[in-house]
């Protein structure tokens, strides 16, 4: 459970709020990025980061936290075990330390546990893969993004809610399969539109090769699906 967490009537505006909790036997230390918009009666609606292998701090997700922000979401972010500020342990699992996150983001008194939305990025959608029916048992998502997917056709459809895939066109992973033939297999096994994104220039992070900018057709293409697919805006 989150140990510092403040008020049930949390309002900041574009407040950032830092977070302390359990993982899978281990202290993880993380934060939640409001949006400078009054809170709405029900909460706000909630994008949760899952990071990709080398992530290294909750700051590799400023863009995420201030494209959600943007959107009218609130942002959940976390330092992996390890690195940051969260401790180290021999015990447990940094996977499964993805589910005690979930768990313990659900329950913030200033979200809307009904639209909650994943972002997982990169090996991040190959864990959402193994742990997608934990997460499951505690709270249904609205949605999930997929930046830097690795699920193809078959992997996908363990996720049974709307996904936005986004891809690097120079990624070793080729987007005809983790992006196209990905969403394609998706949107015919369920009633969902599945969508995809394909960004030219970037690495596999979605970072213009220019410089360290998230792609920003990348980031447009996210807006509009919140906006358009889970009623975010």
């Amino acid at each position: 459970m989150v140990s510092n967490r403040t008020d049930e009537t949390h309002a900041s505006l574009g407040a950032s709020e830092l977070l302390d909790f359990a993982g899978d036997n281990v202290r993880l230390a993380g934060q939640i990025d409001y949006p400078a918009s009054k809170r709405p009666p029900e909460g706000y609606p909630l994008i949760f980061v899952i990071p990709h292998a080398t992530s290294t701090s909750r700051a590799d997700f400023d863009h995420i936290a201030a494209l959600g922000n943007d959107a009218g979401a609130a942002v959940f972010r976390w330092d992996k075990r390890g690195t940051g500020k969260s401790g180290s342990s021999a015990n447990g699992t940094s996977d499964m330390d993805v589910v005690k996150a979930y768990e313990s983001a659900i329950v913030l008194p200033s979200i809307n546990p009904e639209k909650m939305i994943v972002f997982a990025q990169n090996e991040g959608s190959l864990i959402l893969e193994e742990f997608y029916k934990h997460i499951l048992k505690l709270r249904r998502p609205l949605g999930v993004i997929l930046a830097g997917n690795m699920l193809d056709e078959e992997s996908i459809l363990t996720i049974n809610v709307p996904v936005h895939i986004v891809a690097s066109k120079n990624d070793w992973n080729a987007w005809q399969t983790y992006a196209e033939a990905a969403a394609d297999a998706h949107a015919a096994k369920y009633r969902f539109n599945a969508s995809f994104y394909v960004a030219t220039n970037t690495n596999r992070l979605l970072m213009y090769t220019s410089g360290n900018t998230f792609h920003k057709g990348a980031e447009s293409s996210i807006k509009h699906w919140l906006k358009e697919t889970c009623r975010i805006s």
